[in-house]
């Protein structure tokens, strides 16, 4: 049995003193960063920075804030996010108000407000034309849904009503849509330049009067994995080109002197998350630049020639810049000891001809840092007085799948002797997405769970990103099967070693990470505890109820039309029966991307099997469960049931 509020629980305790030890809540303090864009004279770094202003469980507030370069001062500027610096002194950011409403504010080079509106759409990305001629807008309608990446719901637009009216839905609703708009000097309000049916999901300048955009003519989530690149006009949204990708694109960029543009092109499970290849296209065709076998997250211009990226090599990430008309390529900074960025890597190119970027390590708190000559020269750090203690100690484990192949990720062991410890297992989301050596681990209960004895296994199985596309296209048609092994593999090479005790694994994960959790118990015993996380328990009802339906029909071989191959081979639903692992589900009642009725029919599977099983949904909390205070509350959860069924010694 569990408690519908553990806040008085030792686990929340722990929980929430360990918490409130990293955020300081309360004290004012910034504790990350994010979205750096420094200003054009080079003496600034504007960026978002994240602070919790008020209690803990209020959750962090976003400020836009200003790094002084010259001093070293960090001043805050407004409560708002996306600030952006144009090239002519001017900048432009969303603005937050006292009650939670957001407009778009332009200011001039000395300061000035030149325009501000109040905004129905929500904000999605920003970008002053190289020539400062206007302003780019990229909205999403009040109705539209986020992805899994931002939580896997709709957007509440407008007013809600009386509490009993009813949540509605139509496939022909018109506020679902992304739509391009732009604002020019003296203009009195915002120009649409997209309509549907286009739907705009990313989108950047291209020269001063084009745009180079990801778009599809369907407002749906699942339409993202069949978007196409376009080029269109900036006056007339007229479109001039159009680029088919074999499979998924996303990060599209625009040279200054609209000569070329260029995205990341590879197979991707996710929007928002991709990493991969570079296609650089102009008006006579395409090409993949070689990027010295870099997967590239993120591409920015330097100049019209010069274009800097951001990716994963293995267990490194890697920061480099490629000129594009003759190939000739370096690499500003390589690490396997820090990384950047947060999905994936990120850096943008700073005037002086380096880069800049939010770096982090297990026990390195973020810092806004330089990047060049293989060196990361901090500029801002985010360490409060005294600095937190991160328990353990992270590195790279190797092991081989049973095919042989080779698989990696990273291992937290706690302080002191590393022998017959409990173990827990983090499986990552996606499937084409990977863990790194993230702050704390990125894990909302690890670092607790270090602090008591425990072993952490963040496993990169075959089907992740940045070992290239061949090894992440090893789980396409094949979600649950060799991919599973290579979890196994990982446990056995820590009980060889003496390190892991068999008989103490917890598993846990998020969104695939908790379709795989749930997956692993029905197929095997070897658990003595499991936390699924956003599931996917049915693949059948997931791809009817799922913002994404695309994903299923593309990763697995069969059809939810038909009965038989994976959609019933590969659900954990029609193979509870015999498990035996006491299961934590747990849910977000706002999620479309793994939605409630996944983690609930799951609990009800292992139920009727005679498991041991316990179920809990946020109602107001989407897909991963990002949300305050029931991240707070999870973590507490997690700890709690593997100390239930992992009593440490």
């Amino acid at each position: 049995m569990i408690e519908r509020d553990i806040s008085e629980a030792s686990a929340a305790h722990d929980v929430n003193a360990f918490y409130r030890g990293l955020f300081r809540p309360g004290e004012g303090h910034l504790w990350t960063a994010a979205d750096l864009d420094p200003a054009a004279d080079g003496r600034s770094v504007y960026f978002a920075g994240q602070c919790f202003e008020g209690g803990l469980e209020n959750g962090p507030a976003s400020s836009v804030c200003r790094l002084d370069l010259v001093s070293g001062v960090v001043h805050r500027i407004a409560r708002g996010r996306l600030y952006r610096n144009a090239p002519d002194g001017r900048a432009a950011y969303v603005e937050t108000g006292d009650d939670g409403r957001e407009q778009l504010v332009v200011l001039s080079q000395a300061g000035n407000r030149l325009f501000s509106s109040p905004l129905e759409a929500r904000v999605e990305a920003l970008a002053w034309a190289p020539g400062s001629g206007g302003l780019m807008i990229l909205g999403a309608d009040p109705g539209a849904d986020v992805s899994g990446a931002e939580g896997g719901y709709a957007l509440r637009g407008g007013a809600s009503g009386a509490s009993w009216l009813p949540d509605v839905a139509s496939s022909n609703a018109q506020d679902l849509w992304r739509r391009l708009y732009h604002w020019s000097d003296g203009a009195t309000e915002l120009r649409a330049v997209t309509r549907p049916p286009v739907n705009v999901w990313e989108a950047a300048w291209l020269g001063d009067d084009r745009f180079v955009v990801i778009a599809s003519d369907h407002h749906g989530e699942g339409s993202w994995y069949e978007a196409t690149l376009r080029v269109i006009d900036a006056r007339t949204g007229e479109e001039r080109a159009r680029h088919a990708p074999a499979e998924q694109i996303g990060v599209p960029v625009g040279s200054p002197d609209g000569r070329y543009w260029a995205a990341v092109e590879a197979f991707c499970s996710d929007r928002g998350i991709i990493c991969g290849p570079v296609t650089l296209g102009d008006g006579k065709g395409q090409r993949v630049l070689d990027t010295g076998g870099v997967e590239v997250a993120d591409i920015r211009w330097r100049d019209a020639n010069r274009l800097l990226f951001a990716g994963v090599r293995d267990a490194q990430t890697v920061v480099g810049e490629i000129d594009v008309s003759t190939g000739k390529r370096r690499e500003l900074w390589a690490s396997g000891e820090l990384t950047i960025g947060g999905w994936y890597p990120k850096a943008v190119p700073a005037p002086d001809g380096t880069a800049l970027a939010v770096i982090e390590g297990y026990a390195h708190p973020p810092a806004i840092a330089r990047l060049a000559n293989g060196a990361a020269d901090v500029l801002a750090a985010f360490t409060p007085s005294p600095a937190p203690s991160i328990p353990g100690t992270m590195r790279y484990h190797r092991w081989q799948g049973r095919d042989g192949l080779e698989i990696g990720g990273w291992l937290v062991l706690p302080d002191g002797a590393a022998s017959n410890l409990p173990l827990f297992v983090d499986i990552h989301g996606g499937p084409v997405w990977a863990h790194r050596n993230r702050y704390a681990a990125a894990l909302r209960a690890g670092p607790v769970l270090v602090e008591k004895g425990y072993a952490l296994l963040l496993p990169n199985p075959r089907g992740s990103g940045g070992r290239g596309q061949e090894f992440a296209r090893k789980v396409h048609r094949d979600m649950g099967g060799e991919d599973m092994h290579d979890y196994l593999a990982g446990i056995d090479s820590l009980v060889a070693a003496g390190i892991v005790d068999a008989s103490r694994v917890a598993v846990s994960g998020t969104s695939y990470g908790g379709f795989m959790s749930a997956w692993l118990v029905t197929q095997t015993d070897r658990f003595a505890a499991a936390i699924p996380i956003s599931p996917v328990a049915n693949w059948y009802s997931q791809h009817y109820a799922s913002q994404i339906p695309w994903f299923d029909e593309a990763l697995l071989d069969g059809s939810p039309r038909r009965p038989g191959g994976q959609y019933f081979e590969r659900s954990p639903v029609f193979f509870a029966q015999g498990a035996t692992t006491p299961t934590l589900v747990l849910a977000g009642g706002r999620d479309k991307n793994t939605p409630t009725g996944q983690a609930i029919e799951f609990f009800g599977a292992l139920s009727e099997a005679g498991a041991e099983a316990a179920l809990a949904i946020y109602p107001e909390d989407g897909h991963s469960l990002r949300g305050y205070p029931a991240y707070l509350d999870s973590a507490a959860r997690i700890v709690g049931w593997c100390e239930r069924h992992l009593a440490t010694e």
